[in-house]
């Protein structure tokens, strides 16, 4: 598998857009208390808590779902370009790491198939748009309930879900 340097290694392996991911994002905001948030939780030192998308030379390290190692097994880059898509361990992983209410994984094979027929840069496209706060434009985090910026509720706005991929063409 290749590394990618331009939108494409935003697009995680798993059908996950990195770029709400808080090691991606609070790194490029230099978001603080979410860093350190991160380091504690994690076990980690603070400036390790970096992440340029998985496809990237700079990943984080305790990203350990297994779908890179798969991957790269399977000499594919994707999960959708795999012959075993979608596989027990993608169904499995759409019903882990809630938080507010938010499940991050539980579309990620709508997300493949949706880059299997339209292309991943489109797909990209498609989710920093839906990743911004409809008032002020601030990219947010997966699981936001409120803007960080503004306050505005976006909790009805997910970022993956079925019917803003049904809706996108």
């Amino acid at each position: 598998m290749k590394q990618d340097t331009g939108l494409r290694k935003l697009a995680g392996v798993c059908g996950i857009y990195c770029g709400t991911c808080p090691v991606y994002l609070a790194y490029r905001e230099n978001d603080t208390g979410m860093l350190k948030e991160i380091s504690k939780s994690r076990g980690v030192l603070i400036d390790k808590v970096r992440c340029d998308g998985c496809l990237s030379a700079d990943r984080f390290s305790d990203c350990k779902h297994g779908f890179l190692k798969c991957a790269n097994e399977k000499k594919v880059t994707w999960c959708f370009q795999c012959n075993d898509f979608p596989c027990q361990h993608l169904k499995d992983f759409r019903h882990v790491h809630i938080i507010n209410g938010i499940s991050h994984h539980a579309h990620v094979i709508e997300s493949l198939q949706y880059m299997k027929k339209y292309g991943v840069e489109e797909w990209v496209k498609k989710q920093e748009k839906l990743a911004l706060c409809p008032k002020c434009g601030k990219t947010l985090y997966w699981f936001a309930r409120n803007c960080q910026r503004c306050g505005t509720q976006v909790h009805s706005k997910t970022l993956q879900n079925k019917e803003s991929l049904k809706n996108w063409n």
